[in-house]
């Protein structure tokens, strides 16, 4: 094997490794989780990597991931059915600061490669999955959602 062909698995890995340490960043002790009522999962409580357009995020983050960590329209119906976690998500029309992103639940947008996004204004919120994946301002964000592992502390709340 020559010299150069391992200097460039070892840039490959480099690359891996750098990708894996952005991804932990969901992870991080400092962002707290809040369980979505009536559901296995979990729901980031602020908006995070502000800023970004849905293109940016894909590059960070991977197709995959984002596939698997996005809120699903469905997640965010069942947040709307209560009030009070409509409220402390901030999506209650509260505050005009925590657009995000979320799954795109129509097949025909995705194949048109539209991204969904979820917005609130001082008397309305609104879901719109027509967005461009290149469009970004500085208050679009994304909301993680993870499963809650049985038997582990979320939050204060035991799932044992």
């Amino acid at each position: 094997m020559k010299k150069q062909d391992i200097q460039k698995q070892i840039q490959t890995k480099e690359k891996e490794i750098a990708k894996l340490k952005q991804k932990l960043v969901i992870l991080d002790d400092e962002i707290e989780w809040i369980k979505i009522t009536n559901t296995d999962y979990e729901v980031t409580n602020k908006v995070i990597h502000k800023g970004k357009s849905y293109k940016e995020l894909l590059e960070k983050f991977g197709e995959e991931y984002l596939n698997e960590h996005l809120l699903t329209l469905k997640q965010i119906g069942e947040i709307c059915e209560h009030p009070e976690l409509l409220k402390e998500l901030k999506m209650d029309s509260s505050s005009t600061e925590d657009d995000f992103f979320f799954k795109q639940p129509f097949p025909q947008n995705k194949k048109n490669n539209y991204v969904a996004r979820f917005f609130a204004y001082s008397d309305y919120s609104n879901l719109n999955c027509m967005n461009s994946p290149v469009n970004s301002d500085s208050v679009l964000g994304v909301r993680f959602v993870r499963k809650i592992k049985k038997g582990e502390r979320n939050n204060g709340i035991n799932t044992d």
